[in-house]
Formats: structure tokens, sequence, C-alpha cells
């Protein structure tokens, strides 16, 4: 398997490799600006990575992984509170802000597993972080079979990331994808975007980007952008991932045409593990497994054989990754994914329902901007709705949902309610 500096170093030299804004390296250029950093790292042990979106961000992220220094990407939406767990938790002894390289006076971590390369935090369901211990080869992985499943569809684009880089499925899947593929990566700042993405559809017209990577939400922003402001013809390819979606607004979304191939994956896999591509694809699934990737469905749960990380700090990796999503695998080989274990409600009446699916097909309505079902121990389904339309407006438009779904997973009654935040302790 190729490298990802071996692939660095390969690419057509005068091709330019990173761009924000008005700043550009060249692959050409690309390795000396990565040494560079790599020398800054000799005295670090680990390195706790809190930058905006930008050039900067993957250079000394690329530098930690050729100076075999463990970086821990610090994501921007972390409280105070997962941020001091997050430098204990991981022995973080070096921290790199806007304010520059300082030490931490932290010890480094014995829990830290050897060949780790990379730390990533998830938030879990508890608001504890947990520290999933990555090696390069497991990242590597990754990138090498997605570009084998889309058989070079990215060669010689331009991918545009969206997403915090500190979140794998935007710096794994796809900025060392872009770069092992030859791509121009651009990386505006994450402010550049606008609080709610206003800015999106904009800068994608700019950046001519050919593939991005989004979750949901983001989707469904750009649907309405592209709705009022027309097509972005130069998009080849979005991956959309994160969370459940709707069958139907990957329809509604294909028909605009915007290019959404929905997929799934998780941290303890380095980002993804399953993927539609356009030759392989079929719409209300998460699409098949990467070639690297083995798993089976144990009472409706999906399980990951060898999933390639190394293991949680101070825990070493199962042989068998229980990923507490419910699933199948169909006789074409594509997965499908219905809800989480644990999250499943079980109605007064007995009927099992994943609160994720009723959800997605809520948010398959444009004017539903966030949904949460809920219904455990009730005789039906509710909700509360986060719009803009009017209760009876509304209304209709669940009548309409309703009749898409059985009986038991129909939603009888609903409360519209201010959006979910942070920032108000709702979401």
């Amino acid at each position: 398997m190729q490298s990802l500096f071996e692939a660095i170093k390969i690419n057509n030299p005068s091709v330019i490799a990173l761009q924000e804004g008005g700043k550009t390296l060249t692959y050409g250029e690309l390795l000396g600006e990565i040494n560079d950093r790599a020398k800054l790292l000799e005295n670090v042990d680990s390195l706790g990575l809190a930058l905006d979106n930008g050039i900067e961000w993957v250079l000394w992220d690329l530098a930690a992984l050729y100076a075999n220094v463990v970086c821990t990407p610090l994501p921007h939406f972390f409280s105070e509170e997962q941020i001091n767990h997050t430098l204990l938790n991981a022995g973080i002894s070096h921290i790199l802000d806007p304010q520059g390289l300082r030490e931490t006076g932290l010890a480094s971590s014995d829990a830290i597993p050897e060949k780790t390369a990379k730390v990533t935090f998830t938030s879990g369901t508890t608001g504890t972080p947990k520290g999933v211990c990555l090696p390069a080869r497991a990242m590597e992985n990754v990138s090498t079979s997605i570009l084998t499943v889309l058989e070079n569809r990215l060669t010689n684009g331009t991918h545009c990331c969206v997403l915090p880089l500190s979140v794998l499925l935007e710096n794994v899947a796809g900025v060392y994808t872009a770069l092992m593929a030859g791509c121009t990566v651009h990386i505006p700042s994450l402010y550049s975007y606008g609080q709610n993405y206003e800015h999106l559809h904009e800068i994608l017209g700019k950046t001519h980007a050919t593939s991005i990577i989004l979750v949901p939400e983001i989707l469904r922003i750009l649907m309405q952008q592209t709705a009022s402001r027309g097509g972005l013809a130069h998009l080849k390819f979005i991956a959309v991932g994160g969370a459940k979606i709707d069958a139907d607004l990957v329809r509604m979304a294909r028909d605009m045409p915007l290019p959404v191939y929905e997929g799934y994956g998780l941290s303890e896999c380095a980002s993804v593990v399953a993927l539609n591509t356009p030759k392989h694809d079929k719409v209300g699934t998460v699409g098949t497994l990467l070639p690297h990737v083995k798993a089976r469905i144990v009472d409706g749960e999906v399980e990951i054989k060898d999933p390639g990380f190394l293991g949680y700090i101070g825990e070493e990796a199962p042989s068998m990754l229980s990923t507490g999503d419910v699933g199948f695998i169909d006789s074409d080989g594509y997965l499908s994914i219905t809800g989480r274990k644990k999250n499943v409600l079980i109605t007064s009446y007995g009927r099992n329902v994943s609160p994720e699916w009723v959800e997605a097909v809520l948010l398959g309505a444009s004017d539903i901007k966030q949904a949460f079902v809920y219904g455990d121990a009730q005789p039906h389904l509710s909700a509360l709705i986060v719009t803009d339309i009017s209760v009876t407006e509304l209304q209709m438009r669940i009548d309409e949902i309703n009749a898409k779904l059985p009986d038991y997973a129909r939603i009888k009654d609903f409360k519209i309610v201010p959006a979910f935040t942070p920032q108000n302790g709702t979401l």
C-alpha cells in the first residue's frame, strides 16, 4: 500500500496542493513545508492541534504524522470541560493554537498505545470525550480504499473542506484522500462560511469544488441555496455521512442536480466504513463496505472485524467492534443502518422503533429544520419540531409524512420548539 507521503512525493510538483484564499502551496513545495514543521516537533511528545481550518492546520497535522508525534485535534465545538479532559486524558505535552506552539506542563500518557499517530475524541452519549487511538496504517487504509471504489474519479479534482478538520471525516476521508489523488484542496476558514453556512454556495462556486463532504443538516442548507441561486455544475461527488439521512432527501438533492452519495463511518475505523459511489449505488442504504473492511450482523447490530484502531486510551482494541448501530446487509452487499441499539423506543403496544428512522423522514421535508422523536412506553410517537411554518402548515406536512410510515411509527402529536443549540443546552 502506498503511503500518504509517497503519494505526495510523486504527484505533479506544479499542481497546487493546498489553497486558502490567495495563499497556495504546490505539491513540489509541500514536503519541504511539512519537514520544516516536523523539525520544530523534535522535543514534542504529544501535540494538541487547536487551529481554525486552514493550510497551517493541515501542515502541522502532516508534520506530526511525518515526525511520528501523536497528534490530537481539539474540536472548536468542545466545551472547556471537554477540552481539559482531552488534554489530561491524552497527556498532551504541547498545544498549537493561534498564539503559537507552547508547552502545557502535562506529562505524556503511558496509556497511549505504541504506533498511535492520531487520537480522536468523540463526545459520545455521556458528554465525556473518549479517545480513539489510530495508527497511520488505519487512516491510509481508508484513503486508499476510497480511491479504489471511486475509481480515480477524484484525480485532478478540487476538494473543498466544509467540515471542521478536527473531524476525521474531513481530515482523513477528505484531505488525506484528496492529497493521495493529487487534488487541489481548498481550505476556507470555518468562519468564512457564516454562522449557519449562509455563504456555502458562494464559496463552492468560487473554488470550483468537484468534491465535498457534508453532514445531512449542511446538505439541507446547500439544497435550499441551490434552489434559489442555481446549480453547481462543477460538483461531481458529494459524500454525506455523520447521521442518518432519508432516502427521499437524497433523491430530491439529485434532482437539483446535486451528486449526493450516502456513506457510513466510525471513529474507531478512522472514518469511512461503507460508501455509495456512482458505479455502485443504492439509495436508502449507506453503500457497500470499503475493500479493507469486514463486517457482520449479530442480533441486528453491526459488528466490524479488526476495525484498525489500537484501542481507546487505556483500553485494548477488541477483535470485533460492536458499533451499537442496528442494521442489515442485503443480498447485493449494501449496508443499511436503521438506528442505534440503545435508542430503540418500545411503544406500549410492544412495537420497536428507532427514532433516527422517523427523524430522518421528518427531516426529508425542507421546512422542518430539526426534529426529536420520543414515545418509549407510550401508545404512540410524539415529536419536538423546529420550523418556521405555522402549526396548521406543519400538521399538513406531518400528515403527508405519516402517510409514508407504518401506523406504529407515525407522529400523533407534536410541539413547535426553539432551535436545539449547544448554547441553550438542548443539543
